[in-house]
């Protein structure tokens, strides 16, 4: 995330074959960037894409966990459009910070089992 407003857009990246199973829409990500590592979110996956220049690599998934949504990032870009923002800027507010050690757990699973409420109180 930049913060830049003349490069507040997308970049492309290529994915090793080793982070593929990681490499999901919405988890954190850590690029090289004119010479720098920054923070990021892959926003999606594309079979191809339009840049013509050379591509750089995605050094490394950060967490596994996604932590944006494709809804949130479009709430994001509509905001940083309409309020003259950066995507970067308000992805920085929405998204929480990462905690380490709260990722390492597994995300707990809604439970499916339906039970009955007590209607005891209504006979």
């Amino acid at each position: 995330m930049l913060g830049l407003a003349h490069l507040d857009r997308p970049f492309d990246y290529l994915i090793d074959t080793d982070q593929d199973d990681d490499a999901v829409p919405g988890v954190r990500v850590r690029v090289r960037f004119a010479g720098r590592l920054v923070d990021g979110f892959l926003l999606e996956r594309i079979d191809d894409s339009d840049h013509e220049g050379r591509l750089g690599w995605i050094e490394r998934i950060v967490s596994a966990e996604p932590v944006l949504s494709a809804e949130i990032a479009h709430v994001c870009r509509a905001v940083a459009d309409r309020y003259a923002g950066t995507m970067s800027d308000v992805l920085r507010l929405a998204v929480p910070p990462r905690h380490a050690r709260t990722e390492a757990q597994p995300t707990p699973m809604p439970s499916t089992e339906v039970v009955a409420p007590d209607r005891s109180a209504w006979q």
